[in-house]
């Protein structure tokens, strides 16, 4: 009787066992990242009782979770791939809505400027006229500091999401480490039973690390794992959480970057290094989205504040001045490293519009001479010139002036436009200022002889110190003519004769003793020629070596921004159709089926019922055993 009992007690204990697992299962069904556990049974040794051998009964073998290591990956991995997509989604749209939004982009204020001068070249001595245009230009350089600014603010919220990024993991990193810990000593103490409900919370944290940055794992010693961002970076290695910090960048306090501190206790900067999850897509959009914009947005402030001040200083207003600046802009920023010991100071200025690039720069001195490099990409720039006033290094359109005694390995980050856009502001106040007119006037003398007439008279070069002064232009032959009676030069018909910074235009052919006089505009408040080439400089070639315009930089920037934001929620929806699948497939494989646990635990049931019967019955045989020796 004491094998049937004993037999009968191994079924009780380990049915009891598998009910409470199935409970244990039905209680998490709803718990996150919980896998469905099994109780694995198996018959005990059998005895021998010399005809042969007699079952013993059954027992607990093993309590396993249904896992599948590859699904989990995958999931992840989509994880890691949907929140970066999802993040520079959700930033990439707030700049789209900025820039095509008509109240607040900057095409619209564009065009309502350069509306107000075509305007105004219909009535040049207009007063209302003019004042509109200073409303219009005033309204442009609001819009484009407002969008400055609103970009700025979502700078801000990236330094704001790179901290939280950043508490949230270490709190991640953290835990894991203590998992790992709790995982080693209940393996050390129970031999080879797995901690199942350890393991699948440090599986959920895993996964939950995943949205923040695209993670690697590596199992160790068997139950152990060691976690690694991209580029090899470990966040949690041989037991040990590595906290990762928010630092200011190198050279903008301002800016945070990603950092950690290595076994030397230097904080070392890895955003460069981090890609995928949330911290990921903030990083990526920075780089592609935010900080190009910036830079562009300061390029196309920059290209219509220099080209129309060059145009503004050909003309002349209605008091007979020559007009100044219309507009005033700040020249490229130098921001020098944080750790530089000498006192080098470069001055930047834009040499040439045309091949003024976007990309910030990097001058770095080596301790016997300068050298330039792309800041994002680290390649070397071609530059020319020492670097004196005479002399000055060129690069990307910049031309760099050095003075100063610096030390081996400074560093200065030159930002070429992306600060520009904020410095914008109008010079002109009073209506009369606006130069409309241009600087000089040509004409031929209603005395010649011959058909030349002149088609049009354009200020080429309104620097020219004799750009005012009066010159006479006299043919003393049909192919040659004298400035103020000296000299010798050829001409043919349809030639241009430039003069002192101002070209005519001609046409016909002169005979001996014609005369042409330029001279300046004085009087001339009907003149419209200034502008309507004022006007057009929204059209002109201006960046890009000519290719360019403000027009084309305007559509350009909202353009690429639209195109990012599109792209990119795309990619986030796919991303989450992924995850979605791989979530799914993890369901199928560990998540809890209700009506399964309810089957087995009516299965279990019975059988605990049956094992209790043969209790029972192995009771009272052996009751009835002692009552017949008794």
């Amino acid at each position: 009787m004491a094998d049937m009992l004993n037999t009968a007690l191994s079924a009780i204990n380990s049915y009891q066992r598998a009910l409470a697992t199935t409970g244990h299962n039905i209680a998490n069904a709803n718990t996150e990242g919980f896998s469905r556990q099994t109780v694995n049974l198996s018959s005990t040794l059998p005895q021998s009782i010399g005809v042969g051998a007699i079952g013993s009964g059954v027992g607990v073998s093993s309590i396993t979770r249904s896992y599948d290591q590859f699904v989990v990956e995958q999931m992840r991995s989509s994880s890691s791939a949907y929140n970066q997509f999802q993040n520079y989604s959700e930033l990439s749209s707030q700049i789209d809505k900025l820039l095509s939004d008509p109240a607040t982009g900057v095409s619209s204020a564009l065009n309502g400027f350069f509306g107000s001068l075509q305007q105004l070249s219909d009535d040049p001595a207009s007063l209302p006229a003019r004042q509109i245009v200073i409303a219009e230009a005033n309204t442009l350089t609001s819009r484009l500091g407002a969008v400055d600014s609103q970009l700025g603010q979502v700078d801000k919220e990236i330094n704001s999401r790179i901290k939280l990024s950043i508490e949230e993991i270490n709190g991640l990193t953290a835990r894991i480490s203590d998992l790992d810990a709790s995982i080693r000593d209940f393996s050390a103490r129970n031999g080879d039973g797995a901690p199942n409900d350890l393991l699948d919370q440090r599986d959920q944290a895993l996964f939950e690390l995943s949205s923040f940055l695209n993670i690697s794992v590596t199992r160790q010693d068997g139950q152990s794992v060691s976690v690694f961002a991209a580029g090899g970076q470990p966040l949690v290695l041989a037991g040990r959480s590595f906290d990762l910090q928010a630092v200011g960048n190198e050279f903008d306090p301002s800016r945070l970057e990603v950092g950690v501190r290595d076994a030397s206790g230097n904080t070392v900067l890895i955003s460069d290094r981090i890609n995928g999850g949330s911290l990921g897509g903030s990083l990526s959009f920075r780089d592609e989205v935010l900080d190009p914009s910036l830079a562009r947005l300061g390029q196309l402030s920059y290209g219509l504040a220099s080209s129309f001040n060059a145009q503004h200083q050909a003309g002349m207003d209605l008091n007979g001045l020559r007009g100044g600046d219309f507009f005033s802009i700040a020249e490229p920023a130098v921001l020098p490293s944080r750790s530089n010991t000498g006192n080098g100071v470069p001055a930047v200025s834009v040499a040439d519009l045309g091949a003024l690039g976007t990309n910030n720069l990097r001058l770095d001195y080596n301790g016997s001479g300068y050298q330039i490099f792309d800041a994002a990409s680290g390649a070397a720039v071609s530059m020319t010139g020492s670097g004196t006033g005479a002399d000055p290094f060129v690069a990307e359109g910049l031309s760099i002036v050095v003075s100063g005694s610096p030390s081996a390995g400074d560093r200065y980050l030159i930002q070429p436009t992306a600060q520009m856009a904020a410095s914008l502001s109008v010079d002109i106040v009073r209506p009369a200022d606006i130069a409309a007119s241009a600087a000089t006037r040509s004409s031929a003398a209603t005395a010649n002889n011959g058909d030349l007439a002149v088609t049009g008279s354009v200020v080429t070069d309104a620097s020219h110190a004799q750009l005012l002064a009066t010159s006479t232009i006299e043919f003393v032959s049909p192919g040659s003519y004298q400035i103020n009676g000296s000299g010798s030069f050829a001409y043919s018909p349809g030639d241009s004769i430039e003069v002192n910074g101002t070209r005519v235009d001609l046409q016909g052919q002169p005979v001996a003793g014609d005369r042409l006089v330029i001279e300046a505009n004085t009087g001339g408040s009907g003149d419209n020629r200034n502008s309507l080439e004022l006007a057009g400089i929204q059209q002109n070639g201006l960046f890009s070596n000519g290719t360019g315009s403000l027009s084309s930089a305007a559509s350009s920037l909202l353009s690429d921004v639209a195109v990012a934001a599109r792209s990119s929620s795309i990619n986030a929806g796919s991303q989450q159709s992924m995850l979605a699948q791989h979530v799914a497939r993890r369901e199928s494989v560990s998540g809890v089926n209700l009506e399964e646990e309810a089957a087995n635990m009516l299965r279990y049931q019975q059988a605990f019922q049956a094992a209790a019967q043969a209790v029972s019955t192995s009771n009272s045989i052996f009751q009835t055993m002692l009552n017949a020796f008794s």
